[in-house]
């Protein structure tokens, strides 16, 4: 059990950074692990981008359209470009290990 005066009682520094050793005192390992969603949550990103760009595309065919205002286009070559820069750091995953040293190398 924790209790406040052992809390209390530590020295502390101002302006450290401490871990917080009762932060997950009371959750179980699956309680924990279920926190850890930003796969879930990059996945949901990612089925949105692709829903859009796919209204998106749709609409510009169906309406003939020729020419996109300006911000419309800024906007779309940021997003490709973001994309693009992801898409190129999943596929050199592979190249690298978890250090970050090329693996590659002989």
């Amino acid at each position: 059990m924790i209790k406040l005066k052992n809390i209390l009682s530590e020295k502390v520094q101002i302006g450290k950074v401490y871990y917080n050793p009762y932060a997950n005192e009371y959750k179980s390992e699956a309680q924990i692990k279920e926190d850890d969603h930003e796969v879930g949550m990059g996945l949901s990103s990612l089925k949105s981008s692709v829903r859009s760009a796919k209204v998106i595309y749709d609409n510009v065919k169906k309406r003939n359209i020729e020419e996109l205002d300006g911000w419309v286009q800024e906007k779309l070559t940021l997003a490709a470009d973001y994309l693009k820069n992801v898409a190129d750091y999943m596929e050199d995953l592979d190249e690298y290990d978890k250090d970050g040293t090329d693996t590659n190398k002989s």
